[in-house]
């Protein structure tokens, strides 16, 4: 009895060590690579060798994930941006790091053997690695001083991962079971609320509220009565965010009403005036080529002709709709919206296909969708791994233990 007992705590904990293996990939996405400068690379390295582990021990599950009816629309429309954005690069030079990063997160998604891993370790790693992002962004402010946070990539791309670590965290904290996930979520989503706080990306700090009242309102599901407490309950939680970094915030707020203040009377040479620039820019360079855009070359060089030297110096438009718009034309922004939203559709069994508003990923979607209107979140591809590997691992993970065939 001993020895069966102890055979049987040996397999759960080789099982366990597997599963980390196999999540590893995941681990560094959401722990190093927006904190660590360059770690990137690593996970570029480590999703090869995790798939040709699972190619040798797994190669039943490629199937079983191409055919799940949950995923089936985030994988193709995956692909077809690839098809569409890679053609781009060989055609006409344009980027190629888009493409390559969705290549790779297919890959990962495709050969994992995600049905016989259990959700709740991804449910467990989020709230952590969202404290792990708030500990990162404290060091950065206090430590070295620096007043946006966000060194590792810069602070608008990792304002948005704040903004969905903190939204993860929260979920948690709302639909464990377990007390200890609870707080666990309560303290990694104040964690990392803090930490998009001192990133001072106006943009997201502003819509961040916007969807965080409407993933409460999915998540409880309550009545009038508790809408309005959602509500009310959201504006205290935002009060005491503003009451704990009030200097920043009205710094802030002062540089922005002096920005609007030089707009008005003309002066566009501001942060804000230069995207205004920048957008009129995107529009004309669309008008030239509407279909499929003017690419990445043209669209450089027209920015670089603007006058206003915080718009020519920019290597993009800060809006994601018209930048795409720009580049790709509406051809190419159909398929990235299509990919964006891919992750709520599913196919049904008896043909066509379905929506279903998570409550999780319809949150992060609308949170990235905002986000795009005053940035480019998939401009930069730790922003493409971190949406295409989490929505993905999110549908395809299920309560079950790991175990081999």
């Amino acid at each position: 009895m001993i020895t069966s007992t102890f055979q049987n705590i040996t397999s759960l904990n080789k099982q366990r060590l597997e599963a980390l293996f196999l999540l590893s990939p995941l681990v560094v996405l959401l722990i190093s690579i927006f904190n660590i400068a360059d770690a990137k690379s690593i996970l570029s390295r480590l999703i090869p060798l995790v798939g040709l582990y699972c190619l040798w021990f797994y190669r039943e599950a490629i199937k079983q994930n191409l055919q799940t009816a949950r995923t089936h629309p985030l994988i193709v429309m995956s692909f077809t941006a690839f098809l569409f954005f890679g053609s781009a690069h060989l055609l006409r030079g344009d980027a190629f790091g888009y493409s390559r990063t969705l290549v790779t997160c297919l890959a990962y998604l495709i050969l994992l053997p995600w049905a016989k891993i259990s959700r709740q370790y991804l449910i467990w790693l989020l709230p952590i690695a969202a404290i792990f992002c708030g500990l990162n962004a404290f060091y950065e402010f206090w430590a070295l001083d620096i007043p946006r946070v966000g060194i590792a990539t810069n602070p608008i791309p990792y304002a948005l991962f704040c903004a969905v670590m903190t939204l993860t965290s929260l979920h948690a904290m709302f639909t464990a079971q377990s007390l200890q996930l609870r707080m666990i979520g309560a303290v990694g989503s104040c964690f990392a609320g803090a930490a998009l706080v001192l990133t001072d990306v106006r943009g997201v700090i502003l819509f961040f509220p916007v969807v965080l009242t409407y993933m409460i309102l999915r998540v409880l599901r309550t009545s009038y009565r508790g809408y309005v407490a959602v509500l009310l309950a959201t504006a205290v939680v935002c009060g005491f965010g503003y009451k704990a970094f009030e200097k920043k915030i009205d710094k802030r707020i002062a540089v922005t009403v002096q920005e609007v203040a030089k707009i008005t009377s003309g002066n566009f040479d501001t942060s804000i005036g230069s995207r205004l620039i920048l957008w009129q820019r995107g529009i004309n360079s669309f008008s030239r080529a509407p279909i499929l855009g003017v690419g990445d070359i043209r669209l450089e060089e027209d920015i670089k002709a603007l006058s206003i030297h915080g718009a020519n110096i920019q290597p993009h438009l800060h809006n994601q709709y018209i930048d795409t718009l720009a580049r790709y034309g509406i051809l190419g922004l159909f398929i990235q919206l299509a990919w964006l939203l891919s992750p709520l559709f599913y196919n049904k069994s008896q043909g066509g296909v379905g929506i279903k508003l998570d409550p999780l990923l319809s949150s992060l979607i609308l949170m990235i969708a905002l986000a795009g209107l005053t940035d480019v979140p998939f401009h930069h591809t730790h922003l493409v791994y971190l949406f295409t590997m989490l929505s993905g691992a999110w549908l395809l993970m299920q309560n079950g233990e790991l175990s081999k065939k």
